[in-house]
């Protein structure tokens, strides 16, 4: 099968259809510096997501997205196309509620990339993630609030998001 450490119990359940099998096959072989196991965890993610694998959607989007800004000033043709898989499969995460994928989808509206920009979109994912505790999201709208980006400078709602995201981050400790 190959040297990484997977069990054939793991294997034969991925084979069988369990997605959370597939996606745990996907980050085993996502931690190789082979090509070909790179590959392998693009497809064994690819079969978790579309089982209905939320983090599987969500690992598929953050990597196409991360590949298509690796690429925009070298292939922009190709970057889109990464972009575009990265949008469909964050936006299969975020109708789940998956917060990071809100966060991401708010990338996308704030910068435009496959969609349309559309900055109040784009702040309303960031509430939805901030609301579901993605401290990130959080942050950022303590800086849209403060410094008025594409809103109305609003103090009460950058502070309401400051004391939340310092909450949230005394809960991670």
């Amino acid at each position: 099968m190959s040297d990484l450490p997977i069990s054939t119990e793991l294997y034969n359940r991925a084979m069988a259809g369990n997605r959370d099998a597939q996606f745990e096959l996907a980050e085993i072989y996502m931690q190789s510096d082979q090509d070909a196991h790179v590959e392998l965890a693009e497809e064994w993610a690819l079969k978790a997501a579309q089982l209905g694998h939320v983090e599987a959607m969500y690992w598929l989007g953050e990597g196409y997205a991360f590949y298509a800004k690796d690429l925009k000033e070298e292939d922009p043709q190709e970057s889109k196309i990464y972009f575009e898989h990265a949008h469909r499969w964050l936006e299969q995460a975020a109708k789940h509620q998956h917060p990071a994928a809100l966060l991401e989808m708010a990338s996308f509206y704030r910068q435009g990339n496959v969609v349309e920009k559309d900055i109040l979109q784009s702040i309303q994912l960031l509430e939805k993630a901030a609301q579901l505790g993605e401290i990130q999201a959080m942050r950022d709208l303590v800086a849209i609030y403060e410094h008025g980006l594409g809103v109305e400078i609003d103090d009460a709602k950058a502070d309401y998001w400051v004391e939340k995201a310092q909450a949230a981050e005394q809960d991670n400790l």
